[in-house]
């Protein structure tokens, strides 16, 4: 049922072809947080709690041509494509899996918590 109502919610923020701004990584991989604007301004941001699995895939003759850190927000090339969730148990451990297309770049999170948090402007 949490699966749905996450996978929902994401839907429902109509998050397709929108600038990914933020994709941090904390605390040893535990937490990782993607963030990016809806189409009218507002804040949204994907927590993922409890991590134990994280893959960040990208591109590999995809020419940056400058440090990403170096980029301004219009400069980030990476956009959302696809976001789906699941459920899955490894070792009778129960995990929410996160898949992200935001190419050139993809993401596969398996955590313990999802939080979809909506900053109203």
């Amino acid at each position: 049922m949490f699966v749905e109502k996450i996978q929902s919610i994401i839907n429902e923020y109509n998050y397709w072809d929108l600038r990914v701004k933020k994709l941090e990584c904390s605390y040893f991989g535990d937490e990782i947080e993607l963030a990016y604007d809806d189409s009218k301004g507002n804040d949204i941001t994907y927590r993922y709690v409890g991590c134990y699995k994280c893959c960040f895939d990208h591109v590999k003759n995809y020419d940056k041509f400058i440090p990403v850190k170096n980029m301004s927000i219009a400069q980030i090339p990476y956009f959302l494509q696809e976001v789906t969730i699941s459920e899955l148990i490894d070792d009778e451990v129960e995990f929410y899996v996160c898949k992200i297309n935001m190419f050139p770049l993809n993401l596969e999170i398996w955590c313990k918590d999802i939080q979809v948090i909506k900053k109203q402007l």
